[in-house]
């Protein structure tokens, strides 16, 4: 006897498989929802995390390489000539001098320059000629002037007081107010001014996209050859390292993490989905077995199903995804990147389709005829119990209904739990990023208003002006130190404290890890001998050895600047005047997080740190006090800064710093991670909720034969929606519960991790999106209820228990 699936029977093995489909559109239509939500979860978040790194990357991806100093013009017309040079952006800074409480610095550069390295937009053209001039927008409005394209103008662009006659050939498009303003000259112009100081900077555009650092020097060094340029003229830019992502913008969202736990929630749901829809048709397995159907097929039935769904959700759940994707980051959505992670995610969501479904399909493959028949689907797993009665209440019906089948219990409260839980963590983490902690620390660890002496008074193009200019003033009259000044800041209405504290403009320059020269100039910390003692213990290597600093001009260095043992160059001015330039020698290192955490300094953060004596043997500066750092009321911050601003502008040769600057600036840096950590919480948010509501109502249609023989035994309408609202109150307040505990516990360690990396987390409780967890569970409880309602009333006993 030949029986009819013995031989090749995929064809029909299809068709049942189309038409099991086709009978079950609810589970079908909960199945391809889920497995489209959760593709399209993991698809946006990874594409949106990607977009923000691409939009990082898009603000260096066209720009110079390669910073060349100091070339001359057959240089550069040598350079320009090759076919590996794309571009050459030339600047210059040639002076700057202070027109009230701004900086105004007069520099030169080229189109090149302006449009593809700095991305400025112009109105004109930059000058050409010696008479023409181009300003920025925000400068014409700190003017008060509504200068035109081609408008002839009277300014003083050395800030000494004399005017002359300029065409405005150019407008730069630049509108936020600063403190610090532009005037660009053309070449002919820099010249005059510069005299025989003009050395410009090349910024070079090579044809090559290379990213490390090494690669991009040895092009480089090919490229010189034969130019007159040395190797030593060439520095890296910022792309190497922002190309390579070894500079990145903010946080970077966890996709790995945040991906791996979606594909968790949509393999529970989808075995859940999966699992009532096989126990729901376990007769029909069983009769398919009955006329010869082998396990084999069964299972290969199962399977196709199972690749149906997969097929059909996974490219529409894609398509979301890469919408929402570059709705969430326009300017970082990229094809190549985009089909890349989606061929990804595809395989993956596929595999987890196959992980969800591998038990079902064990159980349908594995059902006896004799077992199929005698089956009943809302018997579950079905446990003695040693009580002699139960009361069969609705409330206690409820309770035995979630015990007989744990498996169900756990999965339905895991899922809300996880995705809840995920939810409270990236709304935690976005709102607890504090750029003002992370400026104190940093920056302010005392006072948040530094009071400081100008490096440049009046202006640098005067004949006596110099370099260092507020050495100059500490060493011969330090303004600081004037009694009538510190009273004036004294007698303020909010000021608490004020703090003197030791620090000398110089330049440090040492090799970066990269092989490129790095020049700082700033101000420098200069330590007493306790006070250097006290920093052996935040060194990582070497030693706070007072004398030895002084005596072999040592130094302590930042961790990466240099090692114990190195020289680096020390440059500022001397007591005649002149410029020093010393080979410091490096006696120890410090991490800088460890160093504002157990013995700040002020300036905050610095790159390295003088002896006392070694600064005054340098410098001849006997009274090194160069920052007052003052402390404030909380309530009166800005009648402080504002008063303090203008006793410094009355005074002219002190400055102000504040840490409202320093906020706006890292506020800025971590705009993109914190939008994406609310677009991610906002997708999970929708995930979680639509999630749970497919695994309850494709468990209720699987219930109906149950619901049909208790309203055979005597139980109403009223009490099985009563029993049914008891249910959904376990769910709920289990998945509240886990969501607030796990949600709480990855982010205090989230938090705590970051914040001792970045010392950039006050922890906040998000109580916004806590309300709005419990708002919505309220919602599914309500919405479930009236739908468990409607769906009760249309049906009668007789129809619920034939229900297959």
């Amino acid at each position: 006897m030949i029986w009819p699936f013995e031989n090749n029977t995929s064809g029909i093995i299809k068709k049942i498989s189309k038409r099991n489909m086709k009978s079950d559109k609810k589970s079908k239509f909960f199945i391809l929802l889920t497995i489209v939500i959760s593709v399209c979860m993991v698809f946006s978040i990874t594409l949106l995390s990607k977009g923000i790194e691409e939009e990082y990357k898009n603000t260096q991806r066209n720009k110079a390489q390669i910073g060349i100093l100091g070339p001359t013009d057959e240089q550069l017309d040598v350079l320009n000539s090759k076919d590996a040079v794309k571009w050459i952006g030339e600047y210059f800074a040639i002076g700057n001098f202070f027109q009230e409480d701004k900086t105004i610095t007069v520099a030169y550069g080229n189109k090149d320059y302006f449009l593809k390295q700095e991305g400025k937009h112009i109105q004109g053209e930059v000058p050409q000629n010696i008479n023409e001039i181009m300003l920025p927008q925000n400068y014409i409005d700190f003017l008060d002037k509504s200068y035109k394209v081609g408008d002839t103008i009277s300014i003083d662009i050395t800030g000494t007081g004399n005017k002359s006659k300029y065409t405005l050939s150019g407008i730069v498009d630049d509108t936020k107010e600063s403190r610090g303003y532009f005037i660009y000259v053309s070449n002919d112009l820099a010249k005059t001014l510069s005299k025989d100081q003009f050395q410009l900077t090349a910024y070079t555009r090579l044809d090559t996209d290379l990213v490390n650092s090494n690669d991009i020097l040895k092009f480089a060094n090919s490229i010189i050859e034969n130019t007159g340029i040395v190797n030593e003229q060439i520095n890296l830019t910022e792309y190497f390292a922002v190309m390579s992502g070894s500079i990145k913008q903010g946080f970077p969202i966890p996709v790995p993490i945040l991906a791996g736990l979606t594909m968790l929630l949509a393999t529970i749901i989808i075995y859940g989905i999966f699992y009532g829809k096989v126990v729901k048709n376990v007769q029909m397995f069983g009769q398919l077995r009955t006329i010869g159907m082998t396990k084999k097929q069964i299972k290969a039935m199962a399977n196709k199903e199972g690749n149906r769904y997969a097929v059909m959700g996974i490219p529409l759940g894609l398509l979301v995804g890469a919408i929402i994707g570059y709705i969430g980051s326009p300017e970082g959505f990229m094809i190549k990147t985009t089909i890349f992670y989606a061929i990804i995610i595809a395989f993956v969501a596929f595999l987890a389709v196959k992980i969800a479904i591998f038990k079902p399909v064990r159980l349908a493959m594995n059902i006896s005829p004799v077992e199929g028949a005698k089956y009943l689907s809302y018997t579950g797993n079905v446990k003695n119990t040693s009580k002699l009665h139960r009361s069969l209440i609705p409330s206690n019906l409820a309770k035995i209904n979630v015990d007989r089948n744990k498996k169900k219990a756990i999965l339905t409260v895991l899922m809300l739990g996880i995705s809840g839980g995920l939810l409270i963590f990236t709304s935690t983490l976005a709102g607890s990023i504090s750029p003002k902690k992370q400026a104190t620390f940093k920056y302010y660890p005392v006072g948040k208003i530094l009071v400081q002496i100008k490096n440049t008074v009046g202006s640098t193009f005067k004949e006596d002006s110099e370099t260092y200019g507020s050495s100059k003033l500490q060493l011969e009259k330090n303004p600081l130190l004037d009694n009538t000044l510190v009273e004036e800041l004294e007698a303020i209405d909010g000021v608490e404290k004020i703090s003197p504290f030791n620090c000398v403009n110089m330049t440090i320059t040492f090799p970066s890890t990269a092989g490129s020269i790095t020049s700082i100039t700033d101000f420098f910390p200069t330590l007493k001998r306790e006070e250097i003692e006290e920093k052996q213990k935040v060194l990582t290597s070497g030693s706070a050895n007072y004398d030895k600093m002084v005596n072999n001009n040592g130094i302590l260095v930042v961790d990466g600047t240099g090692k114990v043992g190195d020289k680096l160059k020390i440059a500022g001015r001397s007591s005649d005047g002149s410029e020093f330039n010393v080979a410091a020698v490096v006696i120890g290192t410090y991490d800088r997080s460890s160093l504002m955490e157990t013995s700040p300094t002020v300036p905050g953060s610095p790159y390295f740190i003088m002896a006392y004596d070694t600064a005054k043997k340098l410098t001849g500066i006997k009274e090194q006090t160069g920052i007052l750092s003052i402390t404030t009321s909380d309530n009166k911050f800005d009648k402080v800064l504002d008063s303090v601003q203008k006793i410094a502008d009355k005074n002219g040769e002190i400055e102000v710093n504040s840490i409202e600057q320093t906020i706006n600036n890292i506020k800025l840096q971590y705009s993109s991670s914190i939008k994406g950590l609310y677009m991610a919480s906002a997708i999970l948010f929708i995930f979680g909720t639509i999630s749970l509501m497919n695994m309850l109502m494709v468990d209720f249609q699987n219930r109906k034969k149950e619901f049909g023989l208790l309203r055979a035994v005597g139980l109403t309408e009223k009490q099985l929606v009563n029993m049914l609202n008891k249910e959904i109150k376990i769910y709920v307040v289990g998945s509240l519960v886990l969501s607030l505990l796990l949600g709480s516990a990855i982010s205090l360690v989230v938090c705590e991790h970051l914040d001792s990396i970045n010392h950039s987390i006050t922890y906040k409780v998000p109580w916004f999106f806590i309300i709005l967890l419990v708002g919505v569970l309220i919602l599914i409880y309500l919405i479930f209820s009236a739908y468990a309602k409607s769906q009760l009333k249309k049906t009668n006993i007789l129809s619920a228990i034939r229900d297959e």
